[in-house]
This record gives structure tokens, C-alpha cells and sequence, in this order.
């Protein structure tokens, strides 16, 4: 998966895993730097997606259409390799273009869109027929919107004190596009969300709070059907998210806690409601 990643990521290959082990943070941190991983690696959200895994593992390839095309342990990498084929142009969404735009549409699919802007605006502002003006102008728009996405998820990310994320969308636009219109400085973005007071602690909250969404959810591994192990595991799932929103409440990751405690105290509350007895009628 890695030497894929390597060799087929800018291509058009996009590969994320989701890890489903009951396991500690440590424990999973150690492994995907043994293994160099360096493709994004899901650690919660899984069992809400809607791949059911026949198996463990198992590979999900989704095809250019948006469609899965494969969902088993074996096989997939002739499935990945057949709908790679079909990826002319990464990202543009066009299994051909007009002619003129052929510089345009080389320079979009590796990742130069700066280029692709420039030579796709050439276009749409010459005499070219209507077809191809169309084309070029819609490529400016699918560049432009791009940009306009990465920067609101950046300012989003940041009031919402996902400051990793933030940097990560500052990151993308530092090494796609940059110099194009409407786009601040990413590398000195970056710098200042870095420098803002409560950047460490957030970070630090928020690894903490990863390690604690897994660390309340192991008990569930043995509990299977038991309601008395059900209980005790959202019981003391509950009292996990509590402390930790206590600890960090001036961090902006203290609210998740929140909202996870409160689901945990209320489906505890259920499972007690289901393990009692129900009242003896009383004597008329």
C-alpha cells in the first residue's frame, strides 16, 4: 500500500485506511511508524460507514465513478489497476478534452494548477468555438473552486480549533496554489496558527482525546450481547469522557467530550432500564 501510495498518488490513486482493532493509541501510533505508512490512517467512524466488511482485512476499491467496484481481501489490485487506466486526468473529472486545452488539462492532472489556471484562462479569452471556451472557462471554475474550498476549510478548521487541519489545508494551497489570485500567503498562515497561544494545548488535547475515544471503547471488544458488560463498558465510557472534559475544559475539544459522555450516560441508562425487572402490578 505504501510503494502504491508512492507511485500511483498523484495519478489519481487516493488510498485511506481504516483501522478497527481495539488497541491503544501507542500501541497503533508504533505500528504505522514501523510500517512507514504515510497515507491517512481512520481511526474511529468505521462501524457508522456504510462499507460492512465481509472480512478482516479487507480492500474497498472505489472506481472513477464514484461506485465500489471490489470489496474483498484478494483481488483488488487488478480492480485498483483497471479504474487507475481510466484516471486521464486526476481530479478534472474529463476523459477527454478539446485540443487546445491539452496543455492545460497535463498540467491540471499533475497537480500544477496554477499552470492549468493560467493556460485554461488563455483559452476561454481566445477565439476558440463555444465548445471549447466552455470547456476552458470550466476548468478555471473547477480550479478556482478548489482554491476557495481548501481556504474555507482552513478558516473553518481553525475557529473550530482543528488547528492540524487548518495546517494541512494551508499546506495543500502552499503546494498547488500558490501565486494564484485570492490566496494569502499559506507557508506564513500556517506560521501564525502555530504561533497562536492555545495552538499546543489543543494539539495536545486533541491526541489525548484520540487515546481516550479508543481507551473507552476497548472494554466493548468482550462485552459482546452481556447487558451487565454493556453497561459497565458505557458506564465507565461515560466517566472516561467526564474526567477528560474536566481536564481540558478551556480546550475547544473538551465540547466533543462532552457530547460523548452524555451519549454514553444515556444508552447506560438504557441498558439499566432494560436489566430491571418490571414493577409488580399492585394489589387492587
Amino acid at each position: 500500500m505504501v510503494e502504491l501510495d508512492k507511485q500511483y498518488g498523484d495519478k489519481g490513486l487516493h488510498i485511506v485506511t481504516s483501522y478497527v482493532q481495539f488497541q491503544t493509541l501507542e500501541k497503533i501510533e508504533k505500528t504505522v511508524a514501523d510500517l512507514k505508512i504515510t497515507y491517512p490512517v481512520a481511526l474511529d467512524g468505521f462501524f457508522e460507514s456504510r462499507f460492512e466488511a465481509p472480512i478482516l482485512c479487507c480492500v474497498w476499491v472505489i472506481g472513477v465513478d464514484g461506485k465500489v467496484v471490489h470489496a474483498n481481501q484478494q483481488g483488488w489490485e487488478e480492480a485498483a489497476m483497471t479504474e487507475l487506466k481510466k484516471v486521464k486526468y486526476p481530479r478534472l473529472g474529463l476523459r477527454r478534452v478539446y485540443s487546445p486545452l491539452n496543455d492545460a488539462a497535463e498540467a491540471f492532472g499533475e497537480g500544477r494548477y496554477v499552470a492549468a489556471w493560467q493556460l485554461a484562462s488563455k483559452v476561454a479569452e481566445s477565439d476558440e468555438s463555444d465548445k471549447v471556451i466552455e470547456q476552458a472557462e470550466a476548468m478555471v471554475e473547477r480550479i478556482e473552486d478548489m482554491r476557495d474550498t481548501l481556504r474555507n476549510r482552513a478558516e473553518v478548521h481553525e475557529i473550530c480549533g482543528r488547528y492540524e487541519l487548518a495546517i494541512a489545508c494551508w499546506n495543500e494551497l502552499a503546494a498547488h496554489f500558490k501565486g494564484l489570485e485570492d490566496v494569502p500567503d499559506p507557508a506564513a498562515e500556517a506560521e501564525r496558527i502555530r504561533k497562536l497561544d492555545n495552538y499546543a494545548p489543543e494539539m495536545k488535547a486533541r491526541h489525548a482525546f484520540l487515546a481516550a475515544r479508543l481507551d473507552a471503547w476497548r472494554p466493548f471488544e468482550t462485552a459482546g450481547e452481556d447487558k451487565d458488560k454493556l453497561l459497565a463498558a458505557a458506564t465507565a465510557a461515560a466517566g472516561i469522557f467526564k474526567k477528560f472534559a474536566e481536564d481540558n475544559k478551556e480546550a475547544e475539544i473538551a465540547s466533543s467530550a462532552r457530547e460523548l459522555q452524555l451519549s454514553y450516560e444515556r444508552w447506560a441508562a438504557q441498558l439499566k432500564d432494560e436489566r430491571e425487572p418490571a414493577a409488580k402490578p399492585e394489589k387492587g
